[in-house]
């Protein structure tokens, strides 16, 4: 059993520090992950480096190639455009079905998760940053309360994560997205949904 704990937690760890740097750019997409690398970095078998990236896998972050490599992946320009205008309607459906009541359920969260955002934005920690803002717009359309909405936006979250990366905007321009989270929540405390969705719309462009 301890055996089982142990690679458990081995695994876990080595997710951790392969989704931070994808996350963060130092692997970048198309880069194949260096299974041998790094079991020798943590002096560890293969299993739980293979666990960690069948994970990634999962979460769509890697690409596993049979029998050969696995390696991160990377979003071209023709599904860069599919995404934002998926992503765009996605979350003004949510914001149309948001209601006063629902709003309430998740303020605190919201506020929560947009102050994040600009407290890694201050300390320069990208990885950080693009997490709390993925789980800003997952609460966002967790608002909803609507399941099918939901499940449908978060397959399509580790896409949009890796085209924040793949951008590599600049800190001004990252400032600019980040600042309209509050702005976003004051639209729908007001319930003003023409002016959340407008600001929506551009955000996600602007994050595209």
């Amino acid at each position: 059993m301890s055996k089982i704990i142990k690679q458990t937690s081995l695994a876990d760890k080595v997710y951790d520090v392969l989704k931070t740097q994808i996350l963060s750019g130092e692997l970048k997409g198309g880069m194949i992950i260096p299974e041998e690398q790094l079991a020798t970095q943590y002096g560890v078998s293969r299993t739980p480096i293979r666990e960690a990236i069948r994970r990634l896998s999962e979460y769509g972050l890697v690409i596993l190639k049979p029998r050969s490599h696995a390696m991160v992946y990377k979003v071209d320009d023709k599904e860069a455009e599919d995404i934002a205008v998926v992503r765009v309607a996605l979350e003004k459906l949510a914001i149309q079905m948001i209601t006063p009541d629902s709003l309430e359920k998740h303020i605190e969260e919201l506020s929560r998760l947009a102050a994040d955002c600009q407290y890694h934005l201050t300390l320069g920690d990208r990885a950080q940053l693009f997490v709390k803002d993925s789980l800003f717009h997952l609460e966002l359309v967790k608002c909803a309360e609507n399941d099918a909405l939901f499940d449908l936006y978060e397959r399509l979250d580790s896409r949009v994560q890796l085209l924040r990366i793949a951008q590599d905007l600049s800190d001004n321009e990252l400032s600019d997205i980040i600042s309209q989270h509050p702005s976003l929540l004051q639209y729908l405390k007001k319930n003003d949904k023409d002016a959340a969705l407008k600001l929506i719309e551009h955000h996600v462009a602007h994050n595209m």
